[in-house]
């Protein structure tokens, strides 16, 4: 009687633990939540989601009626601007710069760019603060060919550097530039040498 009674203590522990441990899932208490790792901001801290540059231009008393003309799409449909959001006024907040293209020429459409070649020149930059409400115009240059820079040096600083070409330069390619660096001095945009 005693060997039966072992032997069944033997089989009814053995089904006891090997049961519940073959197949199945077993589940204790609740799942830990797991979080998608954050994206990192495609502007910086205080830039507006939804600042159209267009926009700005076209409702700003201060543009000329000659850069407004020029706010048309480009054959492909995009409009011939470059917007960036870069803190200028040590604020904290970004500053809304607009530099005003050319369309590329209409053979451009045709043929796929070469790598490094643009071909699209500026011709204006504006500076905006997208604080107020409606934006307010900081800073306004026109030049024939200009590009906007970020300085590296100093992230408050704005460079606009205006190529030159002489008689024998081709298109492409200006001989010479002129370099100018800007700077927030609580007011205004003054140059700074």
């Amino acid at each position: 009687m005693r060997t039966v009674l072992a032997l069944l203590c033997g089989v009814t522990l053995l089904c006891a633990t090997g049961c519940a441990i073959q197949g199945g899932v077993e589940v204790e208490g609740g799942a830990s939540q797991v979080s998608p790792p954050p994206t990192l901001p495609t502007t910086p801290s205080g830039t507006p989601v939804s600042a159209d540059p267009v926009a700005i231009l076209r409702a700003d008393p201060q543009v000329s009626d000659k850069i407004k003309s020029e706010l048309v799409p480009c054959q492909d449909g995009s409009y011939p601007v470059d917007d960036r959001y870069i803190d200028l006024t040590r604020d904290g907040k970004a500053e809304l710069v607009i530099t005003l293209l050319s369309c590329p020429p209409d053979e451009a459409y045709a043929k796929p760019r070469a790598s490094g070649i643009t071909w699209s020149s500026g011709y204006a930059v504006f500076v905006y603060n997208l604080v107020s409400e409606p934006p307010t115009q900081l800073f306004q240059i026109e030049d024939p060919s200009i590009e906007v820079v970020r300085s590296k040096a100093n992230s408050y600083e704005l460079i606009v550097i205006r190529n030159k070409w002489s008689a024998k330069d081709d298109p492409c390619c200006p001989t010479d530039q002129d370099v100018s660096s800007y700077q927030w001095d609580g007011t205004k945009f003054i140059e700074v040498r």
